[in-house]
C-alpha cells in the first residue's frame, strides 16, 4: 500500500518555492503559534518581507505574514475555492465538486501554505480571509488564512490526461472507481492539478516556496516516481528552473487546452527509487 505523505512529515526538509491550470479531520496538529514541523524557519534575524506600515495587505510590506505548510482537508474547501477564483481564469478553474472529491480521495496529497495572524484589518480583504480558522484550540483568536495552494491527485499515466482532470461519476457512491478518471490509488505519477497564490502575494517566492516544499514531501514519501503537471508557454522557464522538463505541447484539452507536459522525474533524482 503507497506510503501516506504525512507519514514522512519528519523527513522532509522545507526550503525556499503555480497550478497545471487548470471530510477528513486529520490537519497536521500545530503548536500555539500555529506553527508545526513544517513552518518556515529563516537563517537570520533580518525581516524577509520587508516592514508592514499601512493598515493593509499590499503583497509588498509583508513582515507581518507567518507562512506554514499543513495538508488540505474538507475543512479547506471554501477557503481554496476563493483562491482558486481570485487566481484563474474561469475556464481553467478547479470547481467546488473536485475540490470536495480529491480532499476526499487523496487529502494527503495536497498542500496548503497559510498564514498565523492576530485578529485585525491587516488580511480583512483578501478572498480567503472569510473562511480563516483558528490554527488551534489553543489560539483560538487567531486566524489562519489560505494564501497558496498545491491540489493533486495520482495518475497511471506518465502526463496529466484529461481523464486525471475529470471526477469519476460515482465518486459519492464510495464504491470503487470504475476507468481511468480522478484520483488512482496505484498510479506512480502525482498529477498538479492547481498551484495557486493569492494575487496580493504575487512575485514574492511563495509559488516556489510552497513548491519546493510539496516536491520534497512526495520525494521523501516513496509514493510516486515522477510529478506531473500542465504548463502554459509563458511558464515552461518557471517549472525548468524547479526541475521539470517539457515533453512538448500537451494532448490533454482541459480549459481549451495549449498546454505543455511538464514531468518532474524523481527516480532520477533518486535512483533506486
Amino acid at each position: 500500500m503507497p506510503r501516506d505523505l504525512r507519514s514522512q512529515k519528519n523527513e522532509a526538509t522545507l526550503t525556499a518555492s503555480p497550478e497545471s491550470q487548470t471530510h477528513n479531520e486529520d490537519l497536521l496538529a500545530t503548536d500555539q503559534g500555529g506553527y508545526n514541523e513544517f513552518t518556515i524557519h529563516h537563517q537570520d534575524d533580518t525581516p524577509v518581507f520587508g516592514n508592514t506600515r499601512s493598515g493593509k495587505a499590499d503583497g509588498k510590506d509583508l513582515s507581518d505574514l507567518h507562512p506554514y505548510v499543513q495538508t488540505l482537508s474538507l475543512t479547506d474547501v471554501e477557503s481554496c475555492v476563493a483562491l482558486e477564483n481570485a487566481t484563474f481564469p474561469e475556464h481553467e478553474r478547479c470547481s467546488r465538486e473536485k475540490f470536495l472529491y480529491r480532499f476526499t480521495a487523496c487529502p494527503e496529497l495536497s498542500l496548503g501554505l497559510f498564514s498565523t495572524t492576530a485578529p485585525g484589518e491587516l488580511y480583512a480583504n483578501l478572498p480567503t480571509y472569510p473562511f480563516a480558522r483558528a490554527p488551534d484550540t489553543a489560539s483560538p483568536t487567531n486566524k489562519s488564512t489560505l494564501v497558496a495552494q498545491v491540489v493533486a491527485t495520482k495518475c497511471a499515466t506518465p502526463t496529466v490526461t484529461n481523464e486525471a482532470m475529470e471526477l469519476p461519476a460515482d465518486w459519492r457512491s464510495r464504491a470503487p472507481a470504475s476507468g481511468n478518471r480522478g484520483h488512482r490509488e496505484q498510479g506512480r505519477t502525482i498529477a498538479i492539478h492547481s498551484l495557486a497564490v493569492l494575487p496580493t502575494f504575487k512575485g514574492r517566492g511563495l509559488g516556489k516556496l510552497v513548491m519546493r516544499s510539496y516536491m520534497q514531501r512526495v520525494e521523501a514519501s516513496g509514493i510516486a516516481s515522477r510529478i506531473a503537471l500542465l504548463a502554459h508557454d509563458h511558464l515552461v522557464e518557471y517549472y525548468e528552473a524547479l526541475g521539470f522538463r517539457n515533453l512538448g505541447k500537451s494532448e490533454t484539452t482541459f480549459g481549451g487546452g495549449g498546454w505543455n507536459d511538464m514531468v518532474y522525474d524523481i527516480a532520477e533524482q533518486q535512483p533506486g527509487l
